[in-house]
């Protein structure tokens, strides 16, 4: 079987974050179908070990969870129905899960097909708090050199990526009695999302800041915001349920109802609208190469709660940035908190393990940091003497429901895959 074969039987698998048992477990039946030796752990994750000879292990490493998102109310509990086209695949409405899906078949394709000795870890809960590569047991890990199937560009070898801090903020609001006739039920819907380290400098729309500065030109009274699903993901829709006498909204991105009447409301609506209108949620320093560097993204509301992302590449950047975001909390006297961290990673392009991978790459390669934040950070900080890089596919719009990734550059990252466990 082929890369694409594999791809085509984990989409069938419900494994949104927290809920890769079935994934695990089919992983587990294909270690066993190969006589392959295996470890599944309490957080499903998997290590399938491949051994032929006394050449040096390889760890290859991609998480089996996926980000859910549809534009139909897709119930993902029956897997993903892809879409083949003459260059790429994709979803139907919804997310494809290629991210890291194929990073996942990928790896089933090398212990299936290439004869070298490969420790093939698979991950959980990468796109919900990296959950499993913060509790995998590293010691059963032998090997100098990790290649992670976790990037976006074919060709591209990411040998840097940024933190993460999970951030939220809250803030308890007065509530008081309505002075408006009517309450409506408003929603912003129908946006493209996206990957908030990928696509925050492409000009990404955010539907709950949007949302609030509409709402911001019209005379209301809120009851409640929500909108977004997560930090790393740029909200696509957003709903309020508001008091007004009237409203003005025109637009065809926007549903508006009557609901029934809703007689309690924020004692200061203009106060949060400005919050959320002005919140800091964009690329904040690139380098000199035109590369971003620090970014804010806020991904989910629910009321007064909010989740934030922060990214960042440069851990003084990031300090500085933490601190501001405090300080524009505190003017609207909402309470920030740090609950989650994931480290960056970083190799020097003179490394072992990435010269091979110039040398065995199908097309000429190139080094580069990347603005998304990997697994493989938590494996250097806790292995410092590790080699590491990151190698993928074309996969453009992750997060989104525009997600597809390029037929030709799989076979391409097979290819290269095979001619680097030649060279070891």
């Amino acid at each position: 079987m082929d890369t694409i074969d594999y791809f085509k039987e984990i989409a069938k698998i419900p494994r949104n974050s927290g809920n890769e048992g079935k994934i695990a477990d089919y992983l587990v039946s294909f270690a066993k179908n190969h006589n392959l030796e295996y470890y599944k752990d309490n957080y499903n994750n998997v290590l399938i070990k491949k051994r032929i000879g006394d050449k040096p292990n390889i760890i290859l490493q991609s998480h089996t969870d996926m980000v859910c998102l549809s534009d139909n109310n897709y119930d993902f509990n029956q897997g993903i129905e892809l879409v083949f086209l003459k260059d790429k695949i994709k979803a139907n409405n919804t997310t494809l899960g290629a991210d890291d899906g194929i990073g996942v078949a990928l790896m089933l394709y090398a212990l299936d097909n290439i004869n070298a000795n490969i420790d093939a870890l698979f991950t959980s809960g990468e796109e919900d708090g990296m959950v499993g590569a913060t509790h995998f047991d590293i010691s059963l890990l032998t090997s100098k050199y990790l290649i992670n199937l976790d990037g976006f560009d074919f060709g591209k070898i990411i040998n840097d990526s940024a933190l993460f801090y999970d951030i939220t903020m809250h803030k308890s609001l007065k509530k008081k009695k309505t002075s408006k006739k009517y309450s409506y039920e408003v929603t912003l819907f129908g946006l493209p999302g996206g990957h908030s380290g990928f696509d925050i400098d492409k000009d990404p729309q955010n539907a709950i800041i949007i949302l609030a500065k509409i709402l911001l030109k019209e005379d209301i009274e809120l009851v409640k915001f929500t909108g977004g699903t997560k930090n790393s993901v740029f909200p696509s829709q957003a709903t309020v349920i508001l008091n007004a006498d009237n409203l003005s909204i025109v637009d065809n991105n926007i549903t508006t109802k009557k609901i029934h009447k809703r007689t309690n409301v924020y004692s200061d609506t203009l106060s949060y609208l400005k919050f959320l209108s002005n919140f800091p949620s964009t690329v904040l320093s690139y380098n000199e190469l035109k590369e971003v560097i620090t970014s804010v993204n806020l991904g989910v509301i629910d009321d007064t709660y909010l989740e934030i992302g922060l990214r960042s590449n440069d851990d003084a950047l990031a300090n500085e940035a933490l601190e501001n975001i405090n300080q524009y909390a505190e003017i609207y006297d909402f309470k920030m908190v740090e609950c989650g961290f994931q480290p960056r990673f970083h190799t020097d392009h003179t490394s072992p393990l990435i010269q091979k991978l110039m040398a065995t790459c199908p097309v000429p390669a190139e080094v580069k940091r990347q603005h998304t934040t990997l697994e493989v950070g938590f494996f250097q900080e806790k292995i410092p003497d590790l080699d590491m890089a990151v190698i993928s596919p074309d996969i453009k719009h992750a997060h989104s429901t525009s997600e597809y990734v390029d037929i030709k550059s799989i076979k391409l990252t097979e290819k290269w895959l095979e001619e680097f466990f030649k060279s070891i």
